[in-house]
């Protein structure tokens, strides 16, 4: 079981587009000191449709090699073309993906019971393990009643929950889920609540910034010391603010560059006209990530 911060892994390019490969390999070491528990490798802002599925194998295959056991790797195996998930997920299990991502669909209009069928089936090609990720408020997407049998499907290990402020209806019973099954935030701003409420970590784009910052909180949560992990959250909240005002992988590259960790480049290609980055540089100083 994964449990701590589950960084969304912003991949920079070249001046081309491409993956800057080696610029990546300092990032995946960056996480490692900083005391992330996984990667999710391809899925950040929508980067997984600006790569094609040969870049997404390279990217996974140099982000195992690379991480050599001192991080958990997680491929995203989400993709525009229905086949391209039998694709990667071949991929992921021939590199040595220590779990993979499926997204729940929102477009096919698929009852519990298909939804249950179409999960077990996939699950059953994939040789890895899956985590899928949800968003109850979506009507179409899986209800929480139905969760417990999806956990009960061999292979599935875990949700992300990217529902922000759930109704009553939308509560997920963890009493009612199996021993080893994971429960892991999915919105930035609501990851310290869940995991004081029970969740073993979350996911976020935020953690591409200030990784030890949200380790510090999740752990802080884990260990139900709510002062502290609501403080280091406070301290979180401009910089997730900010992310939230534009989240694109330009913004997150550019903070990573003024920060230092990256080196100045190709990447981001150009800056959005609509921003500054004022609003980011103040919340990076804010979180006391830059002085």
């Amino acid at each position: 079981m994964i449990n701590g911060s589950i960084v969304d892994l912003i991949i920079p390019t070249a001046s081309d587009g491409s993956p800057d490969y080696k610029t990546v390999d300092t990032l995946i070491d960056w996480h490692i000191d900083n005391g992330s528990a996984a990667l999710l490798i391809g899925s950040a802002t929508g980067q997984h449709s600006e790569f094609n599925n040969e870049e997404r194998g390279e990217l996974l295959k140099r982000a195992i090699w690379q991480s050599d056991g001192r991080i958990v790797v997680i491929a995203n195996l989400d993709t525009i073309d229905p086949d391209g998930f039998f694709e990667l997920a071949r991929a992921a299990d021939e590199f040595g993906a220590d779990a993979g991502l499926l997204t729940l669909p929102t477009s096919m209009g698929l009852s519990q019971v298909d939804l249950f069928e179409y999960v077990r089936e996939l699950a059953k090609f994939a040789k890895l393990p899956l985590i899928l990720r949800d968003d109850f408020s979506h009507p179409n997407l899986l209800s929480p009643t139905t969760l417990p049998k999806l956990a009960e499907i061999e292979g599935v290990i875990g949700l992300i929950n990217d529902s922000s402020q759930p109704t009553p209806e939308d509560n997920i019973n963890i009493s009612e889920l199996p021993s080893g099954f994971a429960l892991y935030a999915g919105h930035n701003t609501d990851a310290c609540q869940w995991v004081l409420a029970g969740y073993q970590g979350g996911i976020s784009l935020v953690g591409n910034i200030a990784p030890a910052l949200v380790k510090d909180m999740i752990s802080a949560a884990q260990q139900n010391n709510r002062a502290l992990a609501m403080s280091l959250n406070d301290r979180l909240r401009p910089l997730t603010q900010a992310l939230m005002t534009d989240s694109s992988a330009n913004s997150v590259t550019w903070a990573l560059t003024e920060m230092g960790c990256i080196p100045e480049g190709g990447h981001p290609p150009s800056l959005p006209q609509s921003s500054d980055y004022a609003q980011l540089r103040r919340a990076l100083r804010t979180a006391q990530v830059i002085i």
